[in-house]
């Protein structure tokens, strides 16, 4: 009897086991020219395929060696595109990583840069023999990164319209929560693109409601969204809904952050912060020279990198000058700093170590790393939070400033603006974070909070897309705001309505006041001629 107990126990176990992994076809478009968006993104790809799901995937960083169901789609000439034309880009869309935007030129530049990379992703051999490719056949999930090039999500249309989730590599910014009906609150909900923490000023909260109006009202609705409209038209053919149902219609938004680098702000179901997917633990070793190098520092290691995307060759000359002068006030110090160029880095003192490409994570997790010089991107500052380094920041563009001030207001690091670097305020800053033990102390305590989670940000990632592809979409995550008219969902009907009936009954009273008004008048008017007679 309990022999056959425990055989029906096992059999139920596997089929329960079969049941769970049985593979999903699933079409993932990851378009971005940036390797630290593409690292979150590529992890869950990475971690589906491992599962057993078959991954058709449109990526600009492809694996150097194939991986099992994962076809990759290779837009590797993006980068190409951003780095050997830099001018052209900036000529024809107003937008450069190589130098500090502000904000208003930023969110003005984006409908720009969209277009243009999206006319390129079309037009190249790659995509042109996917859509001939797949044009009929069916998938079962549709994984994309949102906002940018939603013209993109045309795709849907052509592989059976399946259940779409977005995964967003920065925090999310007011234009994506509008897509998934999370509440956009100004007073206290700063834009990603913006400057401010969630306890603004009069002043501030003002601002953030100009961007956030100017960002949706005006950037995005007349110009980004049609702008895709019309290249997803274009490319697609008639596809069957527009752009905005496309957009409004996504089962869940996969958002890869917390609270240690975010502030709280309400959520519905289906949109889900998983922390930083990108974090390998442990990370790879370091190179035997560049460990020996870091083991040997006598007083710890300053890391020197603005990203991805931003160059160190591209800083000025006078501005080199500025934080080389500061190093040399640390020769005990040991420097790494990432130095694109096949020339030496000019006037480098001997405690300057440069390399044309440095493995950030693993340099981040060794123990003598004292201070991170950072541009403040999202997954550069989620390194730094997890391995317990405080950040100079520097911030240059998108999520940058919003990602600085953040950092300042936890303690954890200090800012400073890119035009106003010189040699005094790079030293005083450094000088700060190696010795006051605050900074430290403070990255530590955001480091305990990104750890503190009951799985992996990437299992949690997992385990959502798979229980959108378990309930067929998750319909029953969407919330019914995503139904409602903007004048609907802030009330402005009931608004106008009940403005009306206080104002036909303040007129009515006015006029029945004037009515008895005179009636008293006419009738004081009255007695006083009968009196008389």
């Amino acid at each position: 009897m309990e022999q056959n107990i425990v055989i029906k126990f096992v059999l139920f176990t596997f089929i329960m086991v079969l049941t769970c992994c049985s593979a999903a076809n699933i079409f993932c478009v990851f378009p971005t020219a940036s390797y630290s968006h593409q690292q979150p993104m590529l992890a869950l790809s990475h971690a589906l395929a491992a599962k057993g799901h078959n991954l058709t995937v449109i990526t600009a960083n492809p694996n150097k060696v194939p991986m099992k169901n994962h076809r990759e789609i290779d837009m590797n000439f993006l980068y190409r595109l951003f780095q050997e034309d830099i001018e052209k880009v900036e000529k024809e869309t107003g937008f450069t990583s190589q130098k500090r935007q502000g904000l208003f030129n930023l969110i003005k530049s984006g409908p720009a840069v969209s277009e243009y990379i999206a006319y390129h992703i079309f037009n190249s051999l790659q995509i042109q023999n996917l859509i001939r490719e797949v044009n009929g056949t069916n998938y079962d999930l549709m994984i994309v990164e949102p906002f940018i090039i939603s013209s993109l999500l045309g795709f849907s249309d052509m592989i059976g319209n399946p259940p779409i989730v977005g995964i967003s590599t920065i925090l999310s910014m007011s234009a994506i929560d509008i897509e998934y009906g999370n509440p956009v609150i100004p007073s206290y909900i700063a834009e990603t693109f913006g400057f401010y923490s969630d306890h603004m000023s009069l002043w501030e909260r003002f601002i953030n409601l100009w961007i956030v109006l100017y960002q949706n009202l005006y950037i995005t609705n007349m110009y980004m969204r049609p702008s895709q409209e019309k290249i997803m038209r274009q490319y697609f053919g008639n596809v069957n809904r527009n752009l905005w149902d496309l957009e409004s219609n996504k089962s869940l938004l996969i958002v890869s952050g917390d609270l240690s680098t975010s502030y709280p702000k309400p959520l519905q179901p289906n949109t889900v912060y998983v922390g930083p997917m990108h974090i390998k633990t442990p990370p790879p070793s370091l190179p035997k020279d560049l460990q020996e190098l870091m083991d040997s520092a006598e007083d710890g290691i300053i890391y020197f990198s603005l990203g991805s995307n931003m160059k160190g060759k591209s800083v000025p000359e006078e501005k080199r000058e500025a934080f080389l002068k500061a190093f040399k006030q640390f020769p005990k110090t040991t420097v790494l700093w990432k130095w694109e160029a096949n020339t030496d880095l000019p006037g480098r003192p001997d405690n300057v170590v440069t390399r044309k490409w440095l493995p950030q994570q693993s340099i981040l997790a060794h123990p003598k790393t004292k201070v991170f010089i950072s541009q403040v991107g999202l997954q550069s500052f989620q390194e730094a939070v997890y391995y317990g380094v405080p950040i100079l920041g520097i911030p240059m563009f998108g999520d940058q400033d919003f990602n600085a001030k953040t950092l300042s207001n936890a303690g954890a690091g200090l800012k400073v603006e890119f035009q106003d670097i010189n040699y005094d305020k790079v030293y005083e800053n450094l000088k700060q974070l190696l010795t006051n033990t605050s900074y430290k102390k403070s990255m530590m305590r955001l480091s305990s909070i990104t750890k503190d989670k009951p799985m992996s940000a990437v299992d949690t990632a997992v385990w959502w897309v798979e229980y959108v592809l378990r309930h067929k979409g998750a319909p029953h995550l969407k919330p019914a705001a995503l139904d409602l008219t903007w004048y609907q969902y802030y009330m402005v009907d009931i608004f106008v309505i009940l403005m009306f009936v206080i104002l036909m009954t303040l007129l009515t009273i006015y006029f029945i006041a004037i009515i008895v008004i005179r009636k008293l008048f006419s009738t004081k008017i009255n007695s006083k001629k009968i009196k008389r007679n």
